[in-house]
């Protein structure tokens, strides 16, 4: 006999054979509905999640794991759960990221990096600047999955703020004036 994993979208929903049975039991109390529709058992479901105030099983831990060692940039904290410090090696190099685990509209696992520095540029700042915009993002994710609205879940906007991309624009067109006028500076010399 095999075990199969419910998909993330029949939480909390059982089949029975005259229709499909909710139920949640909450601080040891029962609350359950039935229907004979999957789909508006699905809606009722959801209804219930929102009036009982419940985070749906598998969609986020409410618990940091015991055995994570990261800790909130310049702080002793631990991280909240879902966000944790990603350290590789490239090219000799270590490069630290943010990264937080989240589940996408259909249950499946998704992980999103949010980079801070090399070791060699490494500063609390960058650090801090990366904690907080994949913190932004996990709150955003968690509000999402509460209001039930994570179908329409942009993940892509999280990337970076829209003042550091302007910033970022910004710098690298002074550069390219700059070096501009240094290559003028040296045909004019070579002259």
């Amino acid at each position: 006999m095999s075990h199969h994993k419910r998909p993330f979208e029949l939480r909390n929903i059982k089949d029975n054979p005259d229709g499909y049975q909710i139920q949640f039991i909450v601080d040891g109390k029962s609350h359950s509905a039935f229907h004979k529709d999957l789909e508006k058992a699905k809606k009722i479901r959801d209804k219930m999640e929102k009036k009982l105030k419940l985070i749906p099983t598998r969609a986020f831990k409410q618990k940091a794991s015991r055995f994570k060692t990261s800790a909130i940039p310049g702080t002793d904290k631990p991280m909240p759960s879902g966000i944790s410090l990603r350290i590789h090696t490239r090219r000799k190099s270590e490069t630290y990221e943010m990264q937080v685990n989240w589940r996408d509209h259909k249950g499946k696992s998704r992980i999103k990096i949010f980079y801070a520095c090399t070791e060699t540029r490494y500063t609390h700042k960058k650090m801090r600047e990366a904690y907080n915009r994949a913190l932004t993002f996990r709150k955003a994710y968690e509000k999402a999955v509460l209001d039930n609205t994570l179908k329409d879940f942009d993940h892509t906007q999280y990337t970076r703020s829209k003042a550091q991309t302007a910033k970022s624009k910004t710098n690298k067109s002074q550069r390219s004036s700059v070096i501009e006028k240094l290559r003028m500076k040296n045909r004019a010399r070579r002259r």
